[in-house]
């Protein structure tokens, strides 16, 4: 079974920086398949970047039906269904988000550094034990693991 990596980020995010499409291109070449979102930002520029490389190992997460944002066809999707009780959007969403979380194997978060959902995304991941990767854009680079814990330990507070 191919380990999975979620890959989510701001929707504010216009293009993907060299650095994570290197991080991709290490990705699909170890043959993990990636679990995306269906949101426009980077959830879109992963779906995009993934089909201009020829790559279908790719899960679409979405709770509508049919996706927001599919650019392939040959991408599978995986509908989640959400309870009556969560009525607003962005809870919604973040219940499909945790549904990813807990099916990937590890975590690639493009952050504006300010987005709640991408921060809650690394939150969760770091607490159920899972490696994650974060570019932080407006600083145009990768953060270190010490950083990571710092992101937890505000998420406690």
């Amino acid at each position: 079974m191919s380990q999975k990596v979620f890959i989510s980020g701001s929707i504010s995010i216009k293009n993907l920086p060299a650095e994570v499409c290197r991080s991709m291109d290490r990705i699909m070449d170890q043959g993990m398949r990636i679990l995306v979102g269906d949101a426009r930002g980077v959830d879109s520029l992963v779906q995009q970047y993934c089909l201009s490389r020829g790559y279908f190992d790719v899960t679409i997460y979405t709770i509508s039906d049919p996706p927001r944002n599919i650019a392939s066809e040959r991408f599978g999707v995986r509908k989640i269904d959400v309870p009556d009780s969560l009525k607003n959007r962005r809870n919604r969403q973040a219940f499909k988000d945790r549904a990813m979380t807990e099916a990937s194997d590890f975590s690639l978060v493009v952050w504006d550094g300010k987005s709640k959902g991408s921060y809650a995304n690394i939150a969760r991941a770091l607490e159920q034990g899972k490696k994650v990767k974060v570019y932080l854009v407006p600083e145009e680079r990768f953060l270190e693991p010490g950083e990571l814990t710092g992101i937890l330990d505000g998420a406690k507070h």
